[in-house]
Parts: C-alpha cells; structure tokens; sequence
C-alpha cells in the first residue's frame, strides 16, 4: 500500500495481543543485534568537521573512502531546531571524533531532497526544519535522526542521542557481515532516477495556488522549505481524490502511541511501558533497549517511529525485537484503528496547509483568552477588512466571538486552527456567536 493511500481510518484506541514476552528473536535477528564484528577505526579531531554542500561529490568520496554518510537537512529561515542545528555544527568534545567518521554534508534546501538517495515520502517528518540521513558509501540508507512533538523538539532529540545514535551506525557500518544481511534500503527504492520536488507533478500543483512559493528570502535566497514538500504530498492526494483528513492527525506516531516511553537521551532505551499496551502484550519490558521494528534495524527513536509511520491506521501487526540484558527477544505490537493519533496542531503543513479552510480571518486572542471563561478571539481582517467576504456577514475586527458553532473552549491559537481546518470544509455554514449574543452565519468559501 502506497504511503499517500495507507494514511487513511483511525478510531478509538487499542490494542492487545497475545503475549509474546520470552519468544527468542529469530536467528538472524539474533546475529543482527548480537555484538558487532566490525573495527571501527580510530577518529580524532585534529580539525574542524567539513560540512560539505555537494551531496554528489561528498558521494563519491564516501565511495574512495569507504566512510559512511551524514547528510544533514536544514530550512534556516524556520526557527524550529536552530539551537540543536547550531550544536551539530559547533560540535563538541564527544562528537567530534565521531562526525570525522562521517562524510558530513549539509543541505539548506528541500529541492534537493533526489527520491533515489532520500526517500522523505517514507522517511522524512517534512515538519521538521532538521533532520538527518545515514547512508552507506552506496547511497543506501542506514536510518535517520529528528524528531519533535507537540511541546518541542527538546523532548525527543539531544546531542546525547545523536551521540548514540552515530555510534550505532558506525557499529552497524563496518560489520563486515552486514552486506549479507541486506537490511539497508537500497538506492533507488522510492526512485530509480533522480527526483526531486520541484520536477514532479505535485510542486506544478502547488504553485498554481501558491504562487509565491518560490519567492526569495530577504536573507537566505530561494528555496524550497520541507513543510512545501509536505504540502506537496497533501494536495497531490486532495487532487486524486484519496485524500483523508486522518492523514493529518497521524503522521509520525510518537512511540508512546503503542504504549512505550523511550528515554530521550538513549534513543532506544525502554523508560516505561503503558498497562494494557500493544507494546505490554508483545512482551516489552522497562530496561529493555528495542532493535528491530518492520524488519528495519533500529539505532534511535526516529527509526522506530519512522516504523510506525509506515504502519498502516487501522488492524495492523508491527514485528518488534529488542535486548534484555544478554537475551535478545520478539513480540508482536497488534494496533487497532485510531492508535496513531496525536496532537499535531504544531505542525505547519496542519495548522497552515493546503487543507481545510480559514474562518475568513485570523483568530487574535480576546481580552477573556486564558482567564477560564471559555472561547474569547477578536477576528483579525487585515487593513482591507471590507473586502473580506466575512465582513458581509456583519462580523467586525473588534468583536469578540465566544463560539464557533458552539464550541466555546478555549483553544492556543494554532490548536483552534487546527480544530477548525480539521472539523470543516469549504460549504460549510459557521455560526460565530459574539460576547452580545448576536450571530454571524458565514458561508466558508474555498481556501484563500
């Protein structure tokens, strides 16, 4: 099932299997995640880590080499991950060493992003504005690095678990049995020929309705941000008429979805696990440390939620290994509809996309917001508020509406957005009931 048509369905939550706590992994699960035979050379950092520009000719080097790859992405206009951004590049006493292991190169714009070595339909949270790939010397992938949820990208990434998650990669690269395990995703899997956004059907799409996309930054130039490339995605399947608004609420399930807390810090590292989970029922205990999800071997969180990405939204079953002390083990995680769903209100191809439609002006927080006295916005219309086809209606910019339709909670701005983008569709009838009592119908018309 195709990425795009697998993000469909949800429900209410949970779960259960049968109980597969002491099932052995199987053989080969047992040689993958048993110790590593590689050497990995010794590195020190004798001078600064080259950020390279050139994927194509940081490829060839990693080939005469043999090092693997570490190719960062960047979108610097977006505040979102600049602290951790600036850390990598500053780098550290600890990851130094590390880094020169690595061809490093880093990208700073979306355009780039060619299917055959970056498969972000699959593999890309494209909310993110950092995020990282590791590839072989071959160009296949290894695993990625990102992560954020709805309180900040602090509480799913650190340079402690990049940290670790290097070390896992290089164990895994010079395994000298590894080319036979054949578990790394192979160039070319999403696409056999260079594509990037801007050549495909989906970027024409999207600039005949945004047509200041390309429009340059004051300071960074033209490119093309990841959120884009999500919107991209979201309006090639409105346009083919397979789109579901779960497709929004969805994406990237955090591993507690399933019913684990990982440790922030470790990457794969078991903190805690959810009475009557999926992850409970396959066996998965606090202390254990997860190595394989889908058959893809993990080396931190953004792997294992990657896995769960590319699960389907309803009745699914998830092949789950992990370490416990010597033993490595296996169970099952069996899903239901509606496991996947999250607060993604903090996402910008959500709360600001190319789905759903605007209430007709900008929801500015009212002199009641925060004060536990339910909905309180002032509608924000702009300085040619006349012409907005919601001041027909009578609403005015100074007004304070108190309810939407009768929902009267008092939502963060981007979450009342959100709440509003998912619940309606151009066609719709509104109600916005002001502090008075008077009400204004609106008619929503299709997006701005």
């Amino acid at each position: 099932m195709s990425y795009l048509k697998s993000i469909g369905v949800a429900g209410s939550l949970l779960l259960c299997s049968v109980a597969l706590a002491e099932d052995p992994a199987p053989p080969r699960w047992q040689k993958i995640l048993g110790p590593s035979e590689g050497h990995v050379p010794p590195a020190f950092a004798l001078r600064d880590v080259v950020w390279r520009k050139d994927f194509a000719a940081a490829l060839k080097q990693a080939k005469a080499t043999s090092k693997p790859l570490l190719v960062t992405w960047r979108c610097l206009p977006c505040e979102q991950c600049a602290e951790f951004d600036e850390e990598i590049l500053e780098g550290s006493e600890r990851l130094d060493p590390l880094l020169h292991q690595f061809i490093t190169v880093r990208l700073t714009n979306a355009d780039l992003l060619d299917e055959r070595y970056f498969p972000y339909r699959t593999h890309q949270d494209l909310d993110l504005s950092w995020w990282a790939y590791f590839l072989s010397p071959d160009g296949d992938l290894y695993g990625v690095f990102g992560g954020k949820d709805e309180v900040s990208e602090n509480t799913r990434i650190s340079e402690a678990a990049f940290v670790n998650n290097l070390r896992r990669i290089l164990d895994h690269h010079y395994d000298p049995r590894r080319p036979q395990w054949k578990i790394d995703l192979p160039t070319g899997h999403a696409s056999p020929t260079s594509a990037v956004p801007s050549e495909s059907n989906a970027y024409r799409l999207l600039k005949a309705k945004q047509p200041w996309l390309n429009k340059p930054h004051e300071q960074y130039g033209s490119c093309i941000h990841c959120h884009q490339v999500a919107d991209m995605l979201i309006n090639e399947s409105l346009e083919a008429g397979d789109f579901d608004v779960k497709q929004l609420t969805g994406r990237w399930p955090l591993p507690e979805n399933v019913g684990i807390l990982l440790d922030r810090d470790d990457g794969l590292l078991v903190s805690k696990v959810t009475a009557g989970s999926p992850a409970q029922a396959a066996g998965v205990q606090p202390g254990d440390r997860l190595g394989m999800a889908g058959g893809v071997r993990l080396f931190g969180q953004a792997d294992f939620r990657g896995v769960l990405h590319r699960a389907g939204y309803g009745d699914d079953t998830i092949a789950l290994a992990w370490k416990r002390g010597d033993q490595i083990l296996a169970g099952n995680l069996e899903v239901k509809p509606g496991w996947r769903e999250t607060n993604s209100s903090w996402r910008k191809s959500v709360y600001d996309g190319v789905y759903g439609p605007t209430m007709g002006f900008f929801p500015l927080r009212g002199p009641a917001a925060g004060k536990g006295k339910g909905l309180s916005i002032r509608p924000f219309m702009g300085p040619q508020a006349a012409k907005k086809p919601v001041f027909a209606t009578g609403l005015r910019p100074g007004m304070e509406i108190v309810a939407i339709d009768g929902m009267t909670k008092d939502l963060p701005t981007r979450e009342l957005i959100t709440w509003f983008r998912l619940n309606h569709t151009a066609g719709d009838v509104v109600t916005y009931r002001i502090r008075d009592g008077r009400k204004f119908r609106f008619t929503l018309p299709e997006r701005e």
